[in-house]
C-alpha cells in the first residue's frame, strides 16, 4: 500500500476541512482518537469499517488516507477497505506518532469542527443565555417559560430539566410561532452547549423571541446542584399549518440567500444512481422513527441538529455535494443553511421533500436503510455458528472451547461469557498469537453477533481453522438464562476503546468538558465567509 509522508499530508490539509474532497480516517479506537487526533480526521475504528464504510464513503473511487498509532492497524484497515472495493487507499507513514513528532497540531475531544463552530456562533452573535439558578428562580416566580430540549428523545427520557419538553433537532423551529404566542420566554437546552446555541440562534434568525440558551445545558443544571427529571415523555403540541408555512418561507429564504440550491426528485434520483462515479451525500433530517417508516434508498438518517453537532462523524469527505431531505418543511432548509455557514460549499435541499418524491411516483424503502456489508455476508457463509444452548452444553460438559469476546470494553464489562478472554477486534491480529495453537477450538462472542462473525472469519483466514461464532450476542445469551461475568480484566481500568459521555464522568469530568468546549473558539480561527470555507483546526 502506498504510504503518504507527514509532509505530504500536511500540504494536502492546507485548504481546510470543509473543502477537502478526500477522506482522512483515524482507524484507532474511539478513546485513542478522543485523546488526540489529526485535525479534520473522521474517527472510523477498524471494528466499524464494515458497518459504516458505505454511508461514509458511498463512492468506491474516493481517495482515502488512513492513519493509526504506527502499529499496523492502518494496513489491516486498508485490506478491509480494498476488499469492499475501495481502490485509492493510502496510509500515513508513521501514523499520528510521526505527525506529532514533526510538530504538527493535534486536536483533542470529539466533534471538534462542529463544537468550535458553535462557540464562534455564541461569541459572534451574542446568543443570550440563562443560568440554571436564574432559570429555576424564574420558574418559581411563575414566569411563563417553556423549556425545549433539543437533544434526542432518548437523551430527554434519560434525564431532562424538570418540566422540559422534547423538541429534538430543528423540530423546535416548526413550533416557533405557537411558542411565541403561549409563553413569555423560550429556553433551549441540550446536554452541554452546542445544540442549545444552534437551536437558540435558529429561532432568533427566524424572528422569534424572546429565546435563550440554558448555559451548559443539563450538565450546568447538575453542576448547580439541581436534580434532573427521568422518564419524561413530554413533547410540544402539534405545529399548526400556518406556523409551518411561515417558518418554511423564512428558512428557505435564509438558505437560498446563503447559496443553498433546490433539487427536484428527478435530479436527486439521477445523483443517487450515479454515486459510484460522482461522490455525494444524501441525509434525511427527519426523526429516526419517521425515517424507518419510509425513506429514499441511499439516504442516511441524520436528524438536523445532530448533523450540525456531529458533522465530522457523518461527513468524511466535506467537499462533496450534500443533499438534505425532510417532509417538505423547514428542517432541511435550516440544516442546509447551517452547513453553508460552517463552510460547506455544495449544499442542496430536495424541493418539496418526501411528498414531492412520492408524488413523482418514486419509491421509498422502510427500515434502518443499512445493507449488510458483503464481507459480513461472506462471513455468514464461511464461519460455522453455534447456538447459545448448544454452547452451554459444551461448557457444562467441560468440553469447553476457548471463549473470545471481541466487543468493546464497555460491553465486555457489562456482561461476558464466563471465562471469556477479551481482545478488542481492532487489535485482533496483533494479539491472536496468544490464543493458542492453530487447531485450538474457539468460540468468538460479542454483544453484537456481527462483530463475532467478522472476527471469527478473520481468525479462520489467519489459520485458526476451528474458530466458530456464537450465533446470539452476549445480551441474548444472558436473556436466555445463561450465566455471565462482569468487569474488565484485572488491572485494566481504562481500555481506551470507548468514550464515555462527560455527564457520566462526575463533577470534575463535566467541568473539564465544558471548559474544553469554551476554549475551542479561541483555539480555532474564524471562517472566511468570502472563501466559503473554514480554516484548518489548531491544536487544543
Amino acid at each position: 500500500m502506498t504510504a503518504l509522508s507527514v509532509q505530504a499530508l500536511a500540504g494536502r490539509l492546507v485548504d481546510g476541512w470543509p473543502r477537502r474532497d478526500w477522506a482522512l480516517l483515524d482507524v484507532r479506537e474511539a478513546g485513542e482518537a478522543d485523546a488526540g487526533h489529526i485535525p479534520g480526521a473522521t474517527a472510523l475504528p477498524r471494528r466499524q469499517i464494515e458497518a459504516r464504510a458505505a454511508d461514509l464513503l458511498p463512492t468506491r473511487s474516493v481517495g482515502i488516507v488512513l492513519y493509526d498509532g504506527d502499529d499496523g492497524r492502518a494496513d489491516l484497515a486498508a485490506e478491509t477497505l480494498r476488499a469492499l472495493g475501495y481502490a485509492d487507499v493510502r496510509r500515513l507513514a508513521g501514523g499520528i506518532t510521526a505527525w506529532r513528532a514533526a510538530g504538527h497540531p493535534v486536536a483533542t475531544g470529539s466533534n471538534v469542527p462542529s463544537k468550535a463552530f458553535g462557540e464562534r456562533v455564541l461569541a459572534e452573535e451574542g446568543i443570550p443565555y440563562t443560568t440554571a439558578d436564574r432559570l429555576r428562580a424564574r420558574m418559581a416566580a411563575g414566569e411563563r417559560i417553556v423549556i425545549c430540549d433539543v437533544r434526542t428523545p432518548e437523551e430527554h427520557r434519560q434525564g431532562c430539566i424538570p418540566g422540559g419538553h422534547s423538541a429534538p433537532s430543528f423540530d423546535i423551529a416548526l413550533h416557533a410561532e405557537e411558542l411565541a404566542r403561549r409563553y413569555d420566554a423560550v429556553v433551549v437546552n441540550c446536554a452541554g452547549r452546542t445544540r442549545s446555541i444552534i437551536g437558540t440562534a435558529t429561532l432568533r434568525r427566524l424572528g422569534f423571541g424572546p429565546v435563550e440558551a440554558l448555559e451548559n445545558g443539563t450538565m450546568g443544571w447538575r453542576l448547580a446542584g439541581h436534580a434532573l427529571e427521568t422518564g419524561a415523555d413530554r413533547v410540544l403540541p402539534p405545529a399548526g399549518a400556518d406556523s409551518v408555512t411561515q417558518v418554511v418561507a423564512v428558512a428557505r429564504r435564509l438558505a437560498e440567500e446563503a447559496g443553498v440550491r433546490a433539487v427536484d426528485p428527478a435530479d436527486l434520483r439521477a445523483l443517487l444512481a450515479d454515486r459510484d462515479r460522482a461522490f455525494m451525500y444524501a441525509f434525511d433530517v427527519r426523526p429516526l422513527d419517521a425515517y424507518r417508516r419510509g425513506h429514499i434508498t441511499g439516504s442516511v438518517a441524520l436528524p438536523g441538529g445532530q448533523a450540525v453537532q456531529r458533522t465530522d462523524v457523518f461527513v468524511a469527505v466535506p467537499g462533496a455535494p450534500v443533499v438534505f431531505i425532510d417532509e417538505g418543511d423547514a428542517r432541511a432548509w435550516l440544516t442546509a443553511w447551517w452547513f453553508v455557514r460552517m463552510g460547506f460549499a455544495r449544499v442542496s435541499v430536495l424541493a418539496g421533500g418526501l411528498p414531492a418524491w412520492t408524488a413523482a411516483g418514486l419509491p421509498l424503502e422502510t427500515g434502518r436503510g443499512r445493507t449488510p456489508s458483503p464481507l459480513l455476508c461472506e462471513a455468514r457463509i464461511a464461519v460455522p455458528q453455534i447456538g447459545a444452548d448448544a454452547l452451554a452444553v459444551l461448557l457444562r460438559d467441560r468440553l469447553a472451547p476457548v471463549l473470545l469476546d471481541v466487543g468493546t470494553s464497555r460491553h465486555y464489562a457489562e456482561a461476558h461469557l464466563p471465562g471469556a478472554r477479551w481482545i478488542p477486534r481492532g487489535w485482533l491480529e496483533a494479539r491472536a498469537s496468544g490464543i493458542g495453537p492453530d487447531d485450538t477450538p474457539l468460540v468468538v462472542t460479542a454483544r453484537d453477533p456481527d462483530q463475532a462473525l467478522l472476527a471469527a472469519a478473520t481468525l479462520r483466514q489467519r489459520g485458526f481453522r476451528n474458530a466458530t461464532a456464537l450465533r446470539e450476542g452476549t445480551a441474548a445469551w444472558a436473556d436466555g438464562g445463561h450465566p455471565v461475568e462482569h468487569g474488565l480484566p484485572a488491572g485494566m481500568d481504562d481500555a481506551g476503546d470507548v468514550v464515555d459521555p462527560p455527564y457520566h464522568k462526575g463533577v470534575e469530568g463535566m467541568r473539564a468538558y465544558l471548559a474544553w468546549e469554551v476554549e475551542l473558539a479561541a483555539a480555532h480561527r474564524a471562517p472566511d465567509p468570502s472563501a466559503g470555507g473554514t480554516a484548518t483546526e489548531q491544536g487544543t
